[in-house]
């Protein structure tokens, strides 16, 4: 072998063994490097920790730089662990924030602006419904979380009671609700009621009943602030006749008397028999399933105020939203985005039982018949004024009570209600 030979050997060899080592990560080069590792922490109070493990393992299998963790936390300290914890500058990169809370926390999330990791606003339309979009995104559009379902109202009914009233279908009207009602309470020999023929009429027994309410004032044309969101606009000819109609329910001398405060919580008085008909949510469910396995019920839509009305219910929803002190806000808003997607609501709804926040969800099969109502409400749907946080659903139970109660007439007790709305949104903070 000539000189030559052997320096063209040696150079293809030299080459051969520097491409290897460079390929196996022996000597960087031309192999891709991997992005650094990354861990996210979050809080929630409602979802099992073995769901979110699943969602996070799910993540990590198409970013292996991602660690996933969820920490469940007491319902009833959870908020605030929660705000100690970013008041001490710690606490987790995401957590989970119901509907009513957004607008008192907001100054805690860091959101989403337009254009960033390709978040754009106007795609979203085609994803969630409108309702739902105008609930989880700012004034200037920014996004501040995701939501992965979008529960929505409707009504519980004890089929053996149906069925031994011969009554064939639940009530599809409240016209309907009031003569069904009528046909199942059951009375006393001392004029008492014995069973319930529907729990509604008070506040304090009574689960959602802010929701009933709203849900009737928004059916019958009201509102609760005006269209330009600046003054409170309750005392409305809607809202009075809502609330006339809901608090007869309780009212003896009405004919639609079928309640008290003497029942127990309405969904605990379904389980047990007490009422045949209540109100509630697909979350609901469970409970009652929980407190009586071998009850005959199912569930149907929220009543409307004519066969020919378009169906209105109210939605409730929470978001998994970033921390502002989060450091690893961009990878935390990547995980949240991923978490839109299709298949991943589908396996976080299947495992909780509830309707899908994605419009092209509302039409599939639900896991579980009884959630075919719950399903059927989602686009048209309507929330409540979120910014107007927590302190709403107190105030509209308030008006029930004192209808109840009659500490003040009708016009004094809507236009109580309408001074501390304009109350709330002259405190109103100024977002961020």
């Amino acid at each position: 072998m000539t000189k030559a030979q052997l320096i063209l050997y040696g150079g293809i060899a030299a080459i051969t063994l520097l491409a290897i080592l460079v390929l196996t990560g022996v000597v960087p080069g031309l192999r891709e490097s991997q992005p650094p590792k990354f861990s996210l922490t979050i809080w929630g109070a409602d979802d099992p920790e073995d769901l979110w493990r699943n969602l996070g393992q799910s993540y990590q299998k198409a970013n292996d730089s991602a660690s996933i963790k969820y920490v469940a936390k007491d319902p009833k300290t959870y908020e605030t662990e929660l705000v100690n914890a970013l008041a001490a500058g710690k606490g987790p990169d995401i957590f989970m924030l119901p509907d009513v809370k957004i607008s008192d926390h907001r100054d805690k999330i860091r959101p989403l602006g337009e254009g960033v990791l390709g978040y754009q606003k106007r795609t979203l339309r085609a994803v969630f419904p409108d309702a739902l979009l105008d609930g989880i995104t700012g004034t200037k559009d920014e996004l501040l979380g995701t939501p992965l379902a979008f529960d929505t109202l409707g009504l519980f009914y004890n089929r053996d009671y149906f069925n031994a009233a011969n009554i064939p279908l639940p009530p599809a009207t409240w016209d309907d609700l009031v003569t069904s009602a009528r046909a199942l309470t059951r009375y006393t020999e001392t004029g008492s009621i014995r069973r319930s023929g529907v729990a509604l009429g008070t506040a304090a027994n009574v689960e959602h009943a802010e929701d009933i309410l709203l849900a009737l004032m928004y059916q019958s044309g009201g509102t609760i602030v005006s269209r330009d969101g600046r003054i409170a606009d309750i005392d409305n000819p809607a809202t009075f006749s809502a609330l006339d109609f809901y608090s007869a329910f309780a009212d003896s001398k009405k004919r639609a008397y079928s309640w008290n405060a003497f029942f127990p919580s309405s969904l605990d008085a379904f389980a047990t028999g007490e009422t045949a008909m209540a109100f509630g949510y697909a979350a609901d469910a469970k409970r009652i399933f929980a407190k009586n396995p071998q009850l005959n019920f199912d569930a149907a839509p929220l009543p409307r105020t004519a066969p020919e009305s378009p169906s209105l219910s109210i939605g409730r929803f929470s978001i998994a939203t970033v921390s502002r002190l989060s450091p690893e806000w961009q990878n935390a808003w990547t995980f949240l985005l991923w978490l839109q997607g299709k298949s991943v609501e589908r396996q976080y709804i299947e495992a909780l039982g509830l309707p899908p926040a994605r419009r092209d969800l509302v039409n599939t099969k639900p896991p579980r018949e009884y959630l075919s109502p719950f399903y059927g409400q989602v686009l048209s749907a309507r929330t409540f004024p979120l910014r107007l946080g927590a302190s709403l659903p107190g105030i509209i139970r308030d008006m029930i009570d004192e209808m109840a109660e009659r500490r003040f007439s009708q016009g004094q007790i809507l236009t109580r209600a309408n001074q501390r709305i304009n109350e709330l949104l002259a405190k109103q903070p100024k977002q961020p």
